[in-house]
């Protein structure tokens, strides 16, 4: 598999693409780990911890969102939603609180994977650099403190749009403020049912096998971190 030139765009997914989470897990943070004991929600039964996930993550449903503050308050119904669910945690308000503002406001939850701030920087000085992904205003500080906030000419967020991937609005805007045909660009993700849903608008699409247990796929153009890249365009 090959990408076909010419390209005049790149689309990078963020979660697992250029960064992963220092835990491997988003919501299940440092800071959670500290209240939280992994035994006993491995002992919950799986009828209940889908549930109490469920109810939870009815804070977390799309929706248009600006701020840090905003992103503070869901993910403080999150975890209190969780405790509440999940008594055996033995989990408190206040901790729930606190678990929150670190999920937040720490950035040591964002693990940058090795040479992703060169490999952005080298490939925005040849294309056009835009973002897609289902993510929290607080990215947007995350990037900017990693001195990687400026390489990119566009971002299409969740956030900002209320929908997330892989519904088509996500890529169509993504795709109107690159102002660049769908086949003069390359869309980057960990997960083959987004590069699925950018390929039937003409994107070429790449997966990156960065995630744990990873599958490879028969459909695209397979690569193991970002760097790689660099080698097929």
């Amino acid at each position: 598999m090959i990408i076909q030139k010419p390209v005049h765009g790149i689309f990078l997914d963020l979660g697992w693409t250029i960064f992963r989470p220092a835990t491997g897990d988003w919501r299940i943070t440092l800071k959670a780990l500290e209240y939280i004991n992994p035994q006993i929600l491995g002992s919950i039964p799986q009828e209940q911890l889908n549930t109490a996930i469920s109810k939870a993550n009815e804070h977390l449903k799309n929706e248009v969102y600006k701020t840090e503050d905003e992103e503070l308050e869901r993910y403080t119904n999150y975890y209190k939603t969780l405790a509440e669910w999940l008594p055996e945690m033995h989990l408190t308000n206040e901790q729930a609180e606190i678990i929150a503002y670190d999920r937040v406001y720490n950035d040591a939850n964002y693990v940058f994977f090795d040479h992703t701030k060169q490999t952005i920087e080298s490939l925005s000085e040849k294309y056009k650099i835009g973002v897609i992904s289902d993510t929290d205003p607080s990215v947007k500080r995350v990037l900017k403190n990693a001195g990687m906030y400026n390489f990119f000419d566009n971002m299409t967020l969740s956030f900002e749009l209320g929908e997330n991937k892989p519904n088509p609005g996500m890529f169509s805007h993504a795709l109107d403020a690159m102002h660049l045909p769908a086949t003069e660009t390359v869309f980057i993700d960990d997960y083959e049912q987004n590069l699925d849903c950018a390929s039937a608008l003409g994107i070429q699409s790449v997966l990156v096998l960065s995630r744990p247990n990873s599958q490879a796929s028969t459909k695209y153009l397979n690569i193991k971190k970002l760097a790689d890249l660099l080698l097929y365009l």
